[in-house]
């Protein structure tokens, strides 16, 4: 080949457009993805962690209408076991429960509830960002 002819050859390849959308679609895919999975995995951590705080919340308001302590510690308790029919993001095998009562002169209640990422869309993301994020914890207290 002859300079002339390269040099030709190489004008018609600059000025050939065809698959340049091909080529900036492979070049900017992998940021969009990563953003919408991102965006997504923000949006459940949120779903989850109102939900978890939400729960141990209501359980502690629900509590109030007890007259003694036993009868708060079941109201609280039954609250808590309809939690992943009242909060549809959360699952019952995910959740662990605790309920704290003090029954000073002026009674209160704690209520912890703790939520294992383990097997969500938050465990997969740890995986791919890293996030170590294994654990959601709310608490409420409710003070008589």
């Amino acid at each position: 080949m002859t300079t002339h002819s390269l040099t030709i050859a190489a004008r018609r390849f600059a000025r050939d457009t065809t698959g340049a959308v091909a080529i900036e679609f492979v070049l900017i895919a992998p940021i969009l993805f990563a953003l919408i999975l991102g965006i997504i995995t923000l949006g459940f951590y949120m779903g989850v962690s109102h939900s978890v705080h939400q729960l141990a919340a209501g359980a502690a308001r629900a509590s109030v209408a007890g007259l003694d302590e036993t009868e708060r510690r079941d109201i609280a308790t039954a609250y808590l076991a309809e939690g992943a029919t009242r909060y549809p993001l959360l699952t019952d095998d995910a959740l662990s429960t605790s309920l704290a009562y003090s029954g000073a002169a002026m009674g209160s209640i704690t209520v912890n509830v703790t939520y294992a990422a383990q097997g969500t869309l938050l465990d997969a993301a740890n995986g791919f960002l890293g996030l170590g994020i294994d654990t959601i914890k709310g608490r409420a207290y409710v003070a008589y």
